[in-house]
């Protein structure tokens, strides 16, 4: 058995079960929720909240993405645009659909930071060339959750419990003042910590792929790049693509560009931002100097 399966929850294990209900489509109160708030009509927001407070959202609503793939959303969550599953990430997902489907070998997945696996189930039901998913996630809550959703994924697919960072060890999830979100949660290194630390050269994950690895860990992205150097260098291609969030980049004082740096090292590698492929990065300027938003995906290919 590789060393890696030990250490992860593996399809087809019992994970305990939220007890939630699964549907196949959004329940009429938070349509007329929904279409209330898009119309401008008051009352939408306090309807919505009405109906997660009497436990009417207390459902899984599991939707249908391309070539039959499904993933089950908590109806009752705020983290996610039930009303856009399908566009999720579009202009990220297009880009590297469109890379990834020009490989001529399958290609491993490594979501780092899968949260609950919407990218993961994005990415397999747009690009065949995936044969196989690895989904790292710290949150026991989202966790949970990722397990089961990987369970319908049509590939090879595990997901384990932990951050990935440049050591290996334990830490704890904190959240900043302004976001008490758990998709805002970022990793500090605490000895004795609740949550599992591994850098991923240390793994002993699968050969034998193309790797893409995505990485949306709320400022840890570089600990991440460099825990993984090994193992994205012994790679025959490598795609990596990584959040770049301003408020992030402030708390940190790192600056995405540091990672292109550090990926370029490995292996000469083209680079875009998702959200605006027309404009050349500059490496002698701080990132968010050239680009005003607040949050992009940033995309390093290896030639």
């Amino acid at each position: 058995m590789e060393a890696w399966v030990g250490r992860c929850s593996a399809v087809g294990e019992t994970v305990a079960d939220p007890g939630y209900r699964v549907v196949d489509s959004l329940p009429l109160v938070l349509r007329m929720a929904f279409f209330m708030q898009r119309a401008g009509i008051r009352g939408g927001y306090r309807l919505q909240e009405m109906a997660r407070a009497r436990g009417w959202l207390d459902l899984l609503i599991r939707f249908r993405l391309p070539n039959g793939i499904g993933i089950d959303i908590p109806a009752n969550s705020d983290s996610y645009d039930l009303g856009n599953i399908a566009g999720y990430e579009a202009a990220l997902l297009e880009l590297l659909a469109r890379r990834v489907s020009e490989l001529d070998e399958p290609v491993l997945l490594l979501d780092c930071g899968a949260d609950i696996g919407l990218f993961s189930a994005h990415m397999v039901s747009s690009c065949s060339r995936i044969e196989r998913v690895i989904a790292f996630e710290p949150n026991p809550r989202s966790f949970e959750r990722l397990v089961r959703n990987l369970e319908l994924l049509p590939v090879r697919a595990a997901a384990m419990n932990m951050a990935v960072a440049d050591f290996n060890g334990t830490g704890e999830l904190r959240h900043p003042p302004h976001d008490g979100d758990d998709h805002a949660a970022y990793l500090a290194p605490l000895a004795g910590g609740d949550v599992e630390v591994a850098r991923i050269d240390d793994l002993g994950l699968p050969a034998g792929y193309r790797i893409l690895m995505k990485i949306d860990v709320e400022g840890g992205e570089l600990a991440a790049v460099q825990g993984a150097l090994g193992t994205l260098s012994s790679s025959r291609q490598f795609n990596v693509v990584f959040e770049a969030h301003r408020a992030q980049v402030v708390r940190t004082g790192i600056d995405p560009l540091k990672i292109l740096s550090l990926l370029e090292e490995v292996r000469p590698c083209s680079r875009m931002v998702a959200e605006d492929p027309g404009r050349e990065i500059d490496p002698g300027r701080p990132f968010f100097e050239q680009f005003p938003g607040d949050v992009y995906n940033i995309c390093v290919f290896s030639e």
